[in-house]
Parts: C-alpha cells; structure tokens; sequence
C-alpha cells in the first residue's frame, strides 16, 4: 500500500501556488518553470502535475485567486449602505494597493485574458475563471437590480439592457483607464517610479467622466460632490483607501 501523501490536497494547492508567486517575482510572468515551482514547493512533479497540467494552468491558477482577492472587496463595497450609482463610483475610489494581491498583478490579468493562454489551459483551470469573472459581474448586476427596484432609477424602457450598458462602460472606463496610463508612464515604469497604486483624488478626470457617464442616467439622486465625500469615508473607514 502507497504511503498517505504528507500534505492534503488543499494544502499542496496553496504551496504550489505560493511557489509559483515566488518564480514569477524572481523572473516573469512567461519564465517561469514547472520544475522550479516544484523544487520550491519541496513536491514532485508528479504532485504539482495532480493539479495543474501546464505552465498556462498556473497562470489560470494565479488569476482565479486575484478574481477571488477582487471579487471579496468588491462584495464589502457592494454591501455599503450606497445608492447604485454611488456604489459603482465606488468601486473606482478602492485604493490599487488594497485591491492588489500579487506583484505581478497587471501582468497576470493581461496574460490570463490572453486567447492562447485560454486555449492551452485545461478545462478544469478556464472553467474556474469563468466561473470567477462570472460571480463578479453577477455581483454587480444585482446591486444594480437591488437599487433600482427600490426605486432609485426613474423609469426606462428596456431595464435590463440599461444595467447591461452601465456595467460595461463603467468597467471599460476604469480598466480601460489604466492601460492609458501605464501607456503614458512607461518611462516611469521602468525606472520604478510610477505612482500606479496611488488612490485617484475625487477630482480625478477619470472619476469627473464616471460621474458625467452615470448622471446621464436618470437617478432621482444623481452623485454630487457631496456624495463623492460621503464614499470616500465610507471606504476609508472599511481601510480601502
């Protein structure tokens, strides 16, 4: 009869994972090795083959748990005693520190995102960031729902399509922001130097163009600076920001 393994399953999943956090930051999110990652580990190949097949699972692995780190925060801000649109300004005050769970983050999104990295994963792996990514939005929506049928929103035809729209364009504005400006801060990102985990002061264009994007909307309490004031306590006091 075969030994009982030294470690439970769950057990052996977080020090290959931890191992591979520790590769990535001594290299890149692409030089890693399997078999460095075992080595750190102290398991065999055989172990960390058991739930991962491929370098493509642990990067898949590594983003399912930044999903989770996300998906977690943005639940607390989502319980805030918030109207839906302040929620969702909300969402773009959190401080890139706290939201942060591995060094490499950005590089891990990007990569995870990416069609052959998705193709290479095994089922098992993508199913878990769908699955992920899918909990996350489904959070969102029903925020959205919740302030909308108390009556937060004036009437408008085609509801669930307007709860689509403000889904989507707020999260383009906030990810698509931060692409323009690691675009802009190259120079500093390679010094070092980039203030990219900096909170965004209320007064931010970003925020100015959320709150012009979301008072487009019909809300009987359209965000006010008074309201920006208001989430900012709210998420200084959850130590968000």
């Amino acid at each position: 009869m075969a030994p009982a393994p030294k470690y439970d399953q769950q057990t052996q999943q977080k020090m290959i994972l931890s191992a591979a956090e520790q590769c990535i930051n001594e290299s890149s999110i692409t030089d890693f090795t399997m078999a460095k990652i075992a080595r750190i580990a102290g398991l065999s190949m055989g172990s960390v083959y058991k739930f991962v097949q491929s370098k493509e699972d642990i990067v898949l692995a590594l983003a399912n748990e930044s999903f989770i780190h996300l998906s977690n925060i943005f639940n607390q801000v989502l319980a805030l005693k918030l109207t839906a649109p302040e929620k969702i300004i909300a969402i773009s005050l959190i401080s890139p520190q706290k939201l942060q769970l591995f060094e490499f983050d950005y590089a891990l999104q990007t990569y995870a995102t990416n069609e052959a990295v998705i193709k290479k994963g095994s089922n098992y792996w993508t199913g878990k960031i769908i699955e992920a990514q899918s909990r996350c939005e489904s959070s969102f929506k029903v925020a959205l729902a919740e302030g909308i049928n108390a009556g937060e929103l004036e009437a408008v035809p085609n509801l669930s399509e307007v709860i689509e729209e403000i889904i989507i364009s707020g999260w383009a504005l906030t990810v698509g922001y931060e692409q323009v400006q690691r675009v802009q801060q190259t120079k500093q990102i390679i010094e070092g130097t980039d203030s990219l985990l900096a909170s965004l002061p209320l007064n931010h264009p970003i925020i100015r163009s959320s709150v012009r994007l979301l008072n487009s909307y019909p809300w009987k309490q359209p965000l006010t600076d008074a309201s920006l004031n208001h989430i900012e306590q709210q998420l200084i006091t959850l130590n968000l920001r």
